[in-house]
């Protein structure tokens, strides 16, 4: 069973996973299919964002900024109901995307269905959160949240 542990800590700061929140690096890009169909289009492949996603055990699916689809011409697949603390009965769109963690060593295409959401924001550190991790994806995980330590280990 691989293991990674992500540890958070700042030189001015100390330990910041109580700050922050346990992060981790991702990048997210169009899927494979889309991949292949503008290769055989000529049409150019849109680069993979690269950023972070916050570890969201009160998720129940995973979130990626919306914006990011935008931008790279990415039409919704589905839509949802979804309810937060502050809106009920609100609808928003599903999107296909390849999820990748490049601090984990994960098989497979990294083909996902996220929702899209107005989530952007960037820590005192400067890293940009563009996607909520929810429990559709940790799932496959066994997390340790180590408050004292200021570290995630995230298993496999």
């Amino acid at each position: 069973m691989p293991v990674f542990d992500f540890f958070h800590w700042d030189k001015d700061r100390g330990y910041t996973l109580a700050e922050t929140g346990a992060i981790l690096q991702v990048t997210v890009g169009i899927p494979p299919a889309l991949e292949q169909f503008c290769l055989k289009s000529g049409v150019p492949i849109p680069a993979p964002v690269a950023g972070y996603a916050l570890i969201d055990t009160g998720a129940s699916a995973s979130a990626v900024h919306e914006q990011v689809f935008a931008d790279f011409g990415v039409q919704p697949i589905d839509h949802i109901p979804m309810s937060t603390p502050h809106t009920k009965d609100k609808f928003s769109f599903v999107y296909p995307a390849k999820i990748q963690f490049p601090g984990l060593n994960l098989v497979g295409d990294g083909t996902y269905r996220v929702v899209g959401c107005e989530l952007k924001w960037t820590t005192f550190d400067n890293k940009e959160i563009i996607m909520l991790m929810g429990r559709d994806l940790l799932k496959y995980f066994l997390m340790v949240y180590n408050g004292v330590q200021s570290d995630v280990t995230l298993s496999y």
